[in-house]
Order: structure tokens, then C-alpha cells, then sequence
């Protein structure tokens, strides 16, 4: 790969995929934008003066052959990581996504050793899902090395993107997951419910099958923790009483009426001065044997403006011809420390 290569936003007609390509032209890249639909990508690539490749994730071995990186916007990833991360490794292309989908960082991992024979970067993951709690993560293991346990916890701020409402449905059907010594355990919907101590108060949390569960993991080397989401309390009792039903809630029209309710009430989403406005917070906790404790909060700018900024600086640290190769978290790519040095994160060891 050489420098002057190019590189791509796959997804760029969504949500977060506009929001992505607005921020990278607002900072003077110029990437080329791609979806399925042509359509859709033409207005955009017009207005901010980008070119567009319109097709599946199937053929994309065709279309990024001259890039230096993918950044895949574009959910679900269930559906669309595996042929572009094949398409990738294929054409000696960085993978970066904004995936917060346990399966995906599972298959990304599996592949750690093909993308050191391909010389190319794999990080899932480095937008909202997962950046802030894997470095909260490595930042309580730095700080209590002995720790067996760490536990997660985030709050939106805001709704959630329908990419993301469309993955916690999934998984709501698939049940709960903790990490229990260094294996994925499944468990009820609703598993545990707690008071966490958020920066901006204390909310109501309730656990839930983030991506974490697995990457922290993978990050830290720590053997158990769960993920909460805060969530109303009456929610987070719901999920814990319906939890039998889920195989109900996991059959083909279960999800479908799922999904469109979660099209009605998740599409679009918050405009400049409501990003401008919220705040997104996260909660983390490691415990060691013996008992002793080491706790930290984030507080950091909307989900969807720290998803652009992140995801951006790590596409561009692949870019920069590191030498790295295989799979990466994002902290294990970056440093424990990288999401306190964006712009608007407050990080506080309490």
C-alpha cells in the first residue's frame, strides 16, 4: 500500500455514515463514499464535492482495490462485516467499523492471524461501541493490575441510532451474556439490575450483551464483567420477567415487528444543536481478589459526535503506515488513554 492510496466510507447514505463524511470533509479528508444505493450517495457526494461507489458488501472485493482503508458505517454488522472484512483481506485493505456486535469482534479476532500475513489493520468497534468503556477498561486494569473482575456500564444521552436499536433487539431474542472466566456465559435478559453512579447522578443499570463483554476481555486479559445500560427501572424489570419468553421474541415475525417498530421510533436522529447539547457518560468498576476497588467515570460529547471523531483518528492512525498488523481493540491499538485525549472527554478515577 502507498500513502497516496485512498480510502472509504462504506455506509456514508445512513445516519451515522452522513454524519462521519460531513466531519471528515469539515476536516479536510477527502474520502470516497459507497453504499448499496446510488441514489442515495449522489446528493451527498455532490454537495461535499466526493466521488461515490454505489454496490453490496458482496462485491466489494471489486470496488476497494485502490483504497488504503474501509471505515464500514453500516449496520447491521452482522450482515455487512464478514464480506467486506473478507473483501479486505483479500485486497490488503485496513478494516475499520463501528460495530458494537459481540459475533463481529469474535469473527475480527479469529482473524487476527490472516490480517498479519496480509500486513492490514482490523479494529471493529472504534465509535461510541467501543472506544470509551475498552479504554475505561484498560485504564482499571492499569490502575488495579490484580483485578479478576471489571464491570461497564454507559448511558446514551440520547436515543439510540437504528443501527443500534436493531442490534439490541437481536439480542434481546438471543438472551443475556457475561464474561466468566475468560468464556462468554449466557444468561437471562435483565440478569442484573443496579443503582450505577453515573457523572451526572446516579441511574438505573441494567445488563445486557455489549460488545465489552468479549473485547474487554480480549483487552485486559481480566476473566469476568458484565456491561449495564442505563435504562428505567420498570424497562429493566420487563426484560428480567419476559426473559422466558425470548425464544418467542427471537422467531423471524417477532423481529421483523420489532424492527419496524424500531423504524418508527429510532430513524433519523438528534440535529447539530442537540448533539451540540448532549452528553453521553460511562462507569466502570475492578475488583481483585482480595476485595480492593478502583472506579472511573467518563463524561463525553453525544454518542454520535464522539462516534465521528473517534472512528476518524483511528482510520487515520491505519492510514499512517504504522508497521501494526492483526486484530485491535481500540485501546490495544491506541493506548488505555486515548479516548481522554479527544476533544470534550472528562476522565476521572474517583
Amino acid at each position: 500500500m502507498t500513502p497516496d492510496r485512498e480510502w472509504m466510507i462504506y455506509g456514508a447514505a445512513g445516519y451515522t455514515g452522513e454524519l462521519v463524511a460531513r466531519e471528515a470533509v469539515r476536516r479536510g479528508l477527502r474520502p470516497v463514499i459507497a453504499g448499496r444505493t446510488a441514489s442515495k450517495l449522489m446528493p451527498l457526494a455532490n454537495e461535499l464535492g466526493l466521488s461515490y461507489r454505489a454496490f453490496e458488501v458482496e462485491q466489494a472485493a471489486a470496488h476497494i482495490g485502490d483504497m488504503s482503508a474501509v471505515l464500514n458505517c453500516a449496520g447491521p454488522f452482522s450482515a455487512t462485516a464478514s464480506p467486506l472484512v473478507e473483501a479486505c483481506l483479500g485486497e490488503k485493505v485496513h478494516y475499520i467499523d463501528i460495530t458494537g456486535e459481540i459475533p463481529v469482534f469474535a469473527f475480527c479476532h479469529d482473524l487476527d492471524a490472516r490480517a498479519r500475513d496480509a500486513g492490514i489493520l482490523l479494529c471493529p468497534g472504534a465509535g461510541f461501541d467501543i472506544v470509551p468503556t475498552d479504554c475505561l477498561a484498560a485504564s482499571l486494569k492499569e490502575r488495579l493490575p490484580e483485578a479478576n473482575t471489571i464491570n461497564l456500564a454507559f448511558s446514551f444521552g440520547t436515543r439510540p441510532s437504528i443501527g443500534t436499536a436493531r442490534t439490541i433487539i437481536e439480542a434481546i431474542g438471543a438472551g443475556g451474556l457475561i464474561r466468566r472466566d475468560h468464556k462468554l456465559t449466557p444468561v437471562g435478559n435483565g440478569y442484573r439490575i443496579r443503582r450505577v453512579p453515573f457523572p451526572g447522578g446516579p441511574r438505573w443499570g441494567v445488563t445486557i450483551p455489549w460488545g465489552d463483554v468479549y473485547t474487554a476481555g480480549v483487552s485486559t486479559g481480566v476473566p469476568n464483567g458484565m456491561v449495564y445500560t442505563a435504562l428505567p427501572l420498570a424497562l429493566g424489570l420487563f426484560m428480567r420477567v419476559s426473559s422466558p419468553l425470548r425464544g418467542l421474541l427471537a422467531t423471524r415475525w417477532a423481529q421483523r415487528r420489532l424492527d419496524r417498530i424500531a423504524d418508527r421510533l429510532f430513524s433519523g436522529g438528534p440535529d447539530t444543536e442537540a448533539r451540540a447539547r448532549q452528553r453521553t457518560e460511562f462507569w466502570g468498576e475492578a475488583v481483585d481478589p482480595s476485595g480492593r476497588r478502583a472506579t472511573a467515570t467518563i463524561s463525553a460529547p453525544n454518542v454520535y459526535a464522539l462516534t465521528a471523531d473517534t472512528a476518524l483518528a483511528i482510520t487515520a492512525h491505519c492510514l499512517s503506515q504504522t508497521g501494526q498488523s492483526g486484530y485491535f481493540t481500540p485501546s490495544m491499538l491506541l493506548g488505555a488513554g486515548f479516548v481522554a485525549s479527544r476533544p470534550g472527554v472528562e476522565f476521572a478515577f474517583l
